[in-house]
């Protein structure tokens, strides 16, 4: 049955996915020309390296596809022209700053796009439902970590849906973007927090071989796993046993840093000594020691990512898939995930062992995310960001959706634990799949 329920799940992110990618052809301000840049190439045997050119195709998509607004005051050339431009005519300069990333989703990306284009349909569109597909096997995967704390069927399919609407997540479904793994990496920090702390599995390999991968896809998306393993840790060293019940963590870690350090040595050596992104200063500031001030706050003050989902600049939809009706789904679930917090440092104080965790998870992750996305941007560029936006966040979302569901299961009234989170999900996902159309 929950393999059914599961199912279900991945088919309705599917019908979401279908919908935005036919209503939003416009490349997304998530640096999508990056990103097909990045899978086309790869996808010819060619890894770009950063501040290589965009290619014609990546260029032609640009232009041709459009994009809401300007950069700095540069649109891209008009479709007709792209042959005759040169790339630097383009905005930021015609280049892929984005090609440090680690490149298993662009080959994934690069593959489904190669197979619609041989089809005689496009790349973007084959590289945007490979996103789709990652983005229905989290749906379903986030289904089956909440069943793993205890939940409920209709709990857990709520919670799924919850994670689903989420806006940043939704249109990571439907671009060419490495986000698009985000609800996998979620959902696997939610089953291996479950693995340890509810089901007291403290084997490594799993826990390696997992986050290996998600390392391996996006970087950032590990944070969420990271946290888990960080609070593993640190409960293992007050108990008995400690070396089986750290291994985890030491896993974790391990998984998080050999592919990071591998693919970033490799990449920086065939980056250009000299090379400076032509996106620098769009959302960060040169760090020194009166930077401070502005870092701390990012990290526990206004500036972090309290809330993970705010319409009011934390995350972006395209405009053909934006609607009143989704700006408020999104603020009632801004407020939600706000008015855990609280809710989780008393469960962090009074609740069960398994659940107190759960809690501890859903505080830390915001500071812990600024914390880490902070500490790179420091140590890589010398450089910091003026705030910390909830898109550096998303694999969160499935860690607040596992805490809801474990809620409304233990916490409420028989006719609340049977249908208030269902329904809360159920109108969330709605308010998304219908504001195409409103």
């Amino acid at each position: 049955m929950d393999w059914a329920v599961a199912l279900i799940l991945a088919l309705a992110s599917l019908v979401w996915s279908a919908i935005a990618i036919s209503s939003s052809p416009g490349l997304s301000r998530y640096d999508e020309w990056t990103y097909i840049d990045y899978a086309q190439r790869i996808s010819q045997g060619e890894i770009p390296v950063q501040g290589d050119e965009l290619t014609e195709y990546a260029r032609q998509a640009w232009s041709c596809r459009g994009m809401e607004g300007d950069i700095r005051g540069v649109t891209p050339p008009p479709c007709e022209e792209v042959g005759e431009r040169p790339a630097g005519e383009w905005p930021f300069e015609g280049e892929n700053y984005n090609a440090f990333h680690p490149p298993l989703y662009f080959a994934f990306a690069g593959l489904i796009g190669q197979a619609f284009d041989g089809a005689g349909a496009d790349f973007t569109d084959g590289a945007r439902t490979a996103s789709a597909i990652l983005a229905a096997a989290g749906a379903a995967a986030v289904y089956l970590a909440v069943r793993q704390w205890g939940v409920g069927r209709r709990n857990s399919a709520g919670a799924t849906f919850v994670a689903t609407s989420a806006p940043a997540l939704a249109q990571s479904a439907a671009i060419v973007h490495n986000d698009a793994a985000s609800m996998l990496a979620g959902a696997a920090a939610v089953w291996i927090g479950a693995r340890i702390f509810r089901h007291g599995n403290h084997g490594w390999l799993l826990p390696l071989i997992i986050t290996a991968l998600i390392s391996s896809t996006r970087t950032m998306s590990v944070v969420t796993l990271l946290a888990v393993g960080a609070l593993s840790f640190v409960v293992a060293l007050r108990g008995d046993d400690r070396w089986r019940r750290v291994k985890p963590s030491l896993a974790i870690a391990a998984g998080t840093m050999v592919p990071y350090v591998l693919w970033t040595a490799f990449q920086n050596s065939r980056r250009p000594d000299d090379y400076v992104p032509a996106i620098t200063g769009l959302s960060t500031e040169p760090f020194d020691a009166g930077s401070l001030p502005t870092v701390v706050n990012s990290i526990v003050g206004g500036g972090a990512p309290w809330g993970l989902t705010s319409p009011a600049g934390d995350w972006y939809l395209h405009p053909d898939l934006d609607s009143g009706l989704l700006t408020g789904w999104s603020w009632v679930l801004y407020a939600v995930f706000l008015v855990l917090l609280p809710v989780a440092l008393y469960v962090a104080i009074k609740g069960r062992a398994d659940i107190r965790h759960l809690a501890i998870l859903v505080l830390l992750l915001p500071a812990f995310t600024a914390l880490i996305v902070q500490a790179r941007e420091i140590l890589s560029n010398d450089a910091h960001f003026r705030a910390i936006s909830g898109r550096y966040s998303i694999t969160a979302v499935p860690m607040y959706a596992a805490f809801l569901g474990v809620l409304s299961e233990r916490h409420a009234g028989e006719l609340l634990r049977n249908w208030l989170l269902l329904g809360f999900g159920t109108a969330g996902f709605t308010a998304l799949l219908l504001s195409p159309f409103v």
